[in-house]
């Protein structure tokens, strides 16, 4: 007889970052759906969704609730301020968050499963590959919050370690819309490229505002976005003054055939990074469920970190330093209705969420060259 597993999900899908939840939800229920039609496996996965509307106190409403509604696994939050707003709670009551989305490192929880990616597993690598592919001399722009003080921070000390020169850094509120004066001077200033580190509805405004200048300018500026993904592409459809880069575990172009069989088993969506790892995140519990018999937190936690695990990401190990897995990197450029996958960062990297064995020095100039040839190669 099939033992049940109560798990949370704590996702918005409304809100200005609703797509991104929206995404990771669907790879969520989907990887339920998958592993409750397998009636050979013990346990059986019961959920409940809060959904906090992109609310902070929406994220501290939905957490007790889920936990007092007999969940200890909880699985979702999109943005570092929902995250950090719940981890007091997940202490509190020994319970686990899994994280499937990009964050921008300098964290280490032992209630957290960190499965999206830190910088050393998508920025840094998609700002090497910019550095030597455009040049040195940057604007940075960032929602007002962890997530783009922490990025552009990384960002702005491999600029200047490049030789190069971070010619502005403006931060924004969440749902700010006009970027008029900031575009003017990114196109006055002939910048290499942007760092782009604003969330949702933002970013959306603000590379469809930048493409329009650049087609009346007559250029095309590339712009770096390790958060966007596939599930966003149709909120900047026609920006097509922007050549738009992006870095994460997943791509559709990665595995076309999953994407395939997911459409064919579930709907027809993006298959964005969220949704990967959310669905690997919920794969990976239910596995460890199967061995451990039992869904104690500490208990899946030990047994996820001995060893490696198949993934549709690829072949994954939990560090039990750090609570943070291993991922592949995609350097990916938007091209029609999807990405182009343009170079691969050799094997599944281990995160570095403190930037302790990453050596930043390897970006002074002249050894960008050098770095760029020996560590990435053309994915065909």
């Amino acid at each position: 007889m099939q033992q049940t597993a109560e798990v949370g999900i704590l996702v918005s899908t409304e809100g200005t970052y609703r797509r991104m939840g929206a995404s990771t939800l669907a790879g969520l229920r989907h990887a339920i759906a998958e592993i409750n039609d397998d009636t050979r496996r013990r346990f059986r996965i019961e959920h409940q969704h809060y959904d906090p509307a992109g609310r902070l106190e929406g994220y501290a409403q939905g957490i007790i609730q889920l936990i007092d509604g007999g969940a200890r696994h909880i699985f979702g939050t999109t943005t570092s301020a929902s995250r950090k707003e719940i981890i007091p709670d997940l202490e509190r009551t020994q319970s686990l968050l899994w994280y499937a989305c990009p964050y921008e490192g300098f964290e280490c929880s032992e209630n957290v499963l960190y499965l999206g990616g830190c910088p050393n597993q998508n920025l840094i690598p998609l700002l090497g590959y910019a550095l030597g592919e455009f040049g040195a001399n940057a604007y940075l722009v960032g929602s007002n919050y962890v997530w783009g003080w922490e990025s552009n921070r990384i960002a702005r000390e491999l600029i200047e370690l490049s030789e190069g020169q971070v010619l502005g850094e403006k931060y924004f509120r969440f749902g700010c819309t006009d970027f008029g004066p900031l575009i003017a001077n990114i196109l006055k200033d002939e910048a290499a490229f942007v760092l782009n580190n604003l969330v949702g509805e933002s970013s959306y405004h603000f590379l469809r505002q930048l493409s329009d200048a650049c087609a009346f300018k007559g250029v095309r500026m590339p712009v770096l976005s390790c958060n966007f993904t596939e599930a966003e592409l149709p909120c900047i459809r026609g920006a097509d003054q922007i050549q738009l880069l992006s870095c994460g575990a997943f791509f559709e172009a990665v595995n076309p055939a999953f994407a395939v069989t997911q459409r064919q088993r579930h709907e027809d969506l993006p298959l964005s990074h969220y949704y990967a790892c959310a669905y690997t995140a919920m794969h990976l519990y239910a596995k460890a469920c199967e061995l451990a018999g039992t869904d104690d937190p500490d208990r899946i936690c030990d047994l996820l970190s001995q060893g490696q695990h198949e993934t549709v990401l690829g072949r994954l190990s939990l560090s039990a330093h750090n609570n943070h897995f291993s991922l592949p990197s995609y350097i990916a450029a938007v091209e029609g209705d999807g990405f182009e996958i343009l170079h691969k960062v050799g094997g599944c990297l281990s995160a570095d969420p403190y930037l302790v064995k990453t050596d930043l020095r390897d970006y002074r100039q002249p050894a960008l060259q050098k770095m760029t040839a020996s560590n990435l190669r053309i994915v065909k």
